[in-house]
């Protein structure tokens, strides 16, 4: 018994040594707590030192962003607890745990744990503990948009902080009232809060959280419009950052210098930060940061250089829709896990949160490419027209073909405005229900489409169910009857000898279904979930904007219908449209 003691209090002295040197040499550290792991072995009868031990390593290896390892440290950590019931590394395992999800940005996993983990560190009144784990709960709440428990858990933890005199806790949590007070729009109590935060961080000398403050307090400057003052504080953010070489935080402040630059009319300085920035988080995958610079960059290019301009609008719209999705998940989930807590009735509530989510974001997109595609628009104009003059009066040879790939390019920026046009108009064109006449559309749009190469080598099919009575919006219809054809001759097979596009549209029950089967080139199976994606091409070649299909499916879904496809690479593809009589 004496020996295991003896051996408890050498280990114990380990990983108190291990923490002494941790913020300054965390391979030291982990080497360190490794050794007392290991030691720890040697006592049979598993005790509160072997959780311990694990639960210091655990740390530590989040520290160092060994995730997988942090996680497996914890979980050994919290099965241990169980079993020999020791209440503190319970505690300090489920705060490892939601710790490491949070790092880790999987917000609805790390909820539970850290409310274990506060809730076991108020039942053995470890209150430091448990301040620091309110902080980091209040984080995960604003994730969520939970703005009322999240200031409620900052409060509790900035009392029992101030109480204990813990400065780096404090200065903490003056950072969290900052940013929950920015975010809901209360620029005053935000400045109030940053600027007692930066006060201690700079008393206590932590380079990189001081980083985070200086950057906070330059969001906070910029959302008053005091644009100096921003740059003034991004500046020293991005000083400290680039000292601790935090790659993140680099490219954040240089997206915020680059947008204060913009502000101020130095057009030449935000182009050239901005560039750097996505450089840098193209390297390591900074999404968010890369569709923020992108429209900013599109703002700088705008008036300059239309061509720029619309690739990085292009870029933007792309990286803003993965962010959009992933923020709408981690809405979802965070509804529903703590929904489950509470013991709700969580599914409506998730689902109306969702759809009102999505609404708002589409709103967002629609508006701003209805601003765009219309500030574009005269530009583009003036352009055409001046190829049309270069085409009459231009008579040498090499001179008329570079503008040949000049009209070119023009036409194809005109072709995508005129789309992004299509998609805003799609859900804001007032409801105006008419009898609808397939026989004319399907003819029409046929017919539109006789410009296109290899257009007299295709058997057009059509068979309409006759006597086929269905109201709905002739735009609507027509946009897609007519982006379900022009797709499928577009894409035919020039290697076989007879193109063949079948068309059937025909009533079953309550809906009216729609298909165009064609034996064209086919689409790969790797695409086929992707092809509605906005600028999305299956094919590198193609010569269209990667926006019809796209089109199609807003248009589908403005009539609350369903597309589905079939498609096999060189034999062809079948769409299916299936609208709702009602």
């Amino acid at each position: 018994m004496k020996i295991t003691n003896n051996l408890i209090e050498e280990i114990e002295k380990i990983l108190s040594e291990a923490r002494t040197i941790s913020n300054e040499n965390i391979p030291s550290a982990i080497s360190l707590t490794e050794k007392a792991l290991f030691k720890s072995q040697k006592i049979k009868e598993k005790n509160a030192i072997h959780a311990d031990a694990l639960n210091q390593l655990s740390l530590l290896q989040r520290k160092n962003t060994e995730f997988a390892t942090a996680k497996s440290l914890a979980e050994r950590a919290q099965s241990i607890s169980n079993k020999i019931s020791y209440k503190r590394g319970i505690a300090d395992s489920s705060y490892n745990l939601g710790t490491i999800f949070k790092d880790q940005e999987k917000f609805s996993e790390a909820l539970p744990f850290l409310v274990d983990a506060v809730q076991h560190y108020e039942n053995i009144q470890n209150f430091g503990n448990h301040s620091k784990a309110l902080c980091l709960l209040g984080n995960i709440y604003e994730e969520f948009q939970d703005y009322k428990n999240a200031f409620s858990v900052y409060e509790k933890a900035l009392e029992e902080a101030t109480a204990y005199k813990n400065k780096n806790l404090i200065s903490d949590i003056y950072l969290s009232l900052a940013g929950i007070n920015l975010k809901t729009d209360k620029v005053s109590k935000a400045a109030h809060w940053i600027t007692k935060c930066i006060k201690l961080k700079e008393e206590l000398l932590q380079k990189e959280k001081l980083a985070k403050a200086y950057f906070l307090a330059g969001k906070i400057k910029l959302k008053a419009r005091k644009y100096l003052t921003a740059e003034e504080n991004f500046t020293k953010a991005l000083n400290l950052f680039s000292h601790t070489d935090i790659k993140s935080g680099k490219v954040e402040c240089m997206e915020k210098l680059g947008k204060v630059y913009f502000q101020i009319g130095k057009i030449q300085e935000a182009i050239d930060l901005l560039e750097k920035a996505i450089e840098i988080a193209t390297k390591n995958n900074f999404k968010n940061s890369l569709f923020e610079c992108h429209q900013l960059l599109f703002q700088c290019y705008k008036p300059v250089n239309t061509s720029k301009a619309l690739f990085h609008l292009e870029e933007y719209v792309r990286f803003k829709e993965e962010e959009n999705n992933k923020y709408i998940q981690t809405l979802v989930n965070g509804y529903e896990v703590i929904s489950q807590m509470d013991d709700l009735e969580k599914d409506a509530v998730i689902e109306k949160e969702k759809a009102f989510i999505i609404e708002k974001k589409n709103t967002e997109l629609d508006s701003f490419f209805y601003r765009v595609s219309h500030d574009l628009k005269g530009p583009i104009a003036s352009l055409l027209g001046l190829s049309d003059l270069a085409n009459k009066d231009i008579k040498d040879p090499e001179a008329r073909n570079f503008f040949k790939m000049y009209d070119h390019q023009i036409k194809r920026l005109n072709m995508i405005v005129m789309e992004l046009i299509n998609i805003t108009e799609l859900n804001y064109r007032e409801i105006k229900l008419s009898l609808i006449n397939f026989y004319e559309i399907v003819d029409n749009c046929i017919s539109a489409y006789s410009y296109l190469p290899n257009y007299n080598r295709i058997k057009f099919t059509v068979d309409i169910e006759s006597n086929l009575y269905f109201k709905s919006e002739w735009y609507i219809i027509n946009t897609i009857l007519q982006n379900l054809i022009e797709n499928s001759i577009k894409y035919l097979d020039p290697k076989k000898e007879q193109s063949k596009i079948d068309i059937s549209i025909f009533k079953r029950k309550d809906f009216i279904f729609i298909i165009v089967h064609d034996n064209g080139q086919g689409i790969a199976i790797e695409h086929q979930s992707k092809i509605f994606d906005m600028f999305y091409k299956a094919n590198e070649n193609a010569s269209g904007t990667g926006l019809g299909l796209f089109i199609l499916k807003r248009a589908i879904e403005r009539l609350k219908g369903e597309v589905s496809v079939e498609s096999q690479l060189d034999e062809g593809s079948k769409f299916q449209v299936k609208i709702p009589l009602n």
